[in-house]
């Protein structure tokens, strides 16, 4: 994407004539200011280019976004793509054997690890045992829960592993039921 100081009005790629342009990614900006027919200046730098306008480097960057958290902590705002794009897993049509076929099942079993956390948080309380069963039917979309006994008391811990966000609501009404010290943990990595 390119993007701009959050302060400047986007006129369109014309804006950028005689501009210096920061980016890592110096061929795709080159390319797109051809098509676009503008003459800037390409500021090739390596890492974090959203320092750039800050430093009197460049008045503009253009650098990949996902969430653009970066740009906005550097006070930069998006106002053009240049290129939308996916990463794809791709294999050979045989399968493979020997050690690059353990390779490529433990490439792939982390991946698939990665994608079935994506947004998982663990969620963990204490309650009585007695309110189980109403407390495990409000957990939300929760694969089934580890209930471990405090010792000496008639109380338990329970962890579980949710899919999707905690909202307050659920927490409340976990809380309702009787659950205690409630906690909301983000998930990282899990091998299942």
């Amino acid at each position: 994407m390119l993007a701009l100081p959050a302060a400047t009005a986007w006129n369109g790629p014309q804006q950028l004539t005689g501009r210096r342009i920061a980016t890592s990614y110096p061929g795709l900006l080159a390319s797109w200011l051809r098509r676009e027919q503008v003459a800037a200046d390409i500021v090739v730098l390596g890492g974090s280019v959203e320092i750039a306008p800050r430093l009197g480097k460049a008045e503009a960057v253009c650098d990949l976004v996902s969430s653009g958290a970066t740009l906005a902590a550097n006070q930069l705002e998006a106002v053009e793509t240049l290129l939308v794009s996916e990463a794809v897993l791709a294999g050979p049509e045989t399968p493979l054997t020997g050690a690059r076929a353990e390779l490529a099942q433990m490439l792939l079993r982390r991946i698939d690890g990665v994608m079935k956390l994506r947004d998982s948080r663990l969620l963990m309380f204490q309650a009585a045992r007695g309110d189980l069963p109403a407390l495990i039917r409000l957990l939300p979309d929760a694969e089934a829960p580890t209930v471990t006994r405090i010792d000496g008391s008639r109380r338990v811990a329970l962890q579980a592993l949710c899919r999707g966000s905690i909202s307050w609501q659920c927490l409340e009404a976990l809380e309702s039921a009787g659950a205690q010290r409630l906690l909301v943990l983000p998930v990282e990595r899990m091998l299942a």
